[in-house]
């Protein structure tokens, strides 16, 4: 069981705050272009149920609208009620949970992808979220941890602000070594100036 930290509710409190006109300070045209072109690197099956964790405002949405196809499900999960307001407004037909990711309220084996853009260093325990990530997935499902920058400039970027100081991704070890206890194969890690590219499988029975 997953209990909130302080830190927990000072991240919280952080994006809350932080909220309005998040997006239109964070994702000028230029990074929306790098987001579309990672989204387009997943492998999303057409009409699948794809969970976006640590969603934020729904950056992600509108590409995976367009690549999923339009009968795909789409949900939606933050610990930030204020983000998902934004998210909601943006697309009522996303389903929006506002839960902590370490516990997220979906049954087993329930989605086909899970996706967490920008958001693995905030989590306080990151080995319980990855055993998440392993519980919600179908067998054959398939996980990514994706960011614009890597580890180290990333590291160096939370770590000017007070809320999310020390919110770093942990060592390439560290990730491998986490996914696999959790129960994944891990497919491919990616850490480049620029790119942040992690994916996992859950594998078939």
């Amino acid at each position: 069981m997953h209990h909130s930290t302080n830190q927990d509710d000072e991240r919280r409190k952080f994006f809350d705050s932080h909220a309005e006109g998040w997006e239109t300070r964070n994702y000028p045209q230029e990074i929306l272009d790098q987001v579309e072109g990672v989204v387009q690197n997943l492998y999303l099956p057409e009409g699948g149920t794809i969970l976006d964790v640590g969603c934020g405002q729904g950056v992600l949405t509108p590409f995976l609208r367009a690549h999923a196809g339009k009968d795909a499900h789409l949900i939606a999960l933050d610990a930030s009620a204020f983000m998902l307001r934004a998210l909601s407004a943006k697309d009522p037909l996303v389903t929006a949970i506002h839960a902590p990711a370490e516990t997220m309220p979906l049954i087993n084996a329930y989605v086909d992808v899970v996706i967490c853009f920008s958001a693995f260093p905030h989590f306080s325990d990151k080995a319980a979220v990855a055993r998440e990530f392993f519980r919600v997935l179908k067998p054959g499902g398939t996980a990514y941890v994706l960011h614009l920058m890597g580890s180290e400039a990333l590291g160096r970027h939370h770590d000017c602000h007070h809320a999310v100081r020390g919110d770093h991704m942990p060592t390439e070890h560290g990730m491998e070594a986490m996914f696999r206890e959790a129960g994944f194969a891990v497919l491919k890690l990616k850490d480049e100036p620029d790119c942040y590219f992690f994916s996992a499988s859950k594998k078939s029975k």
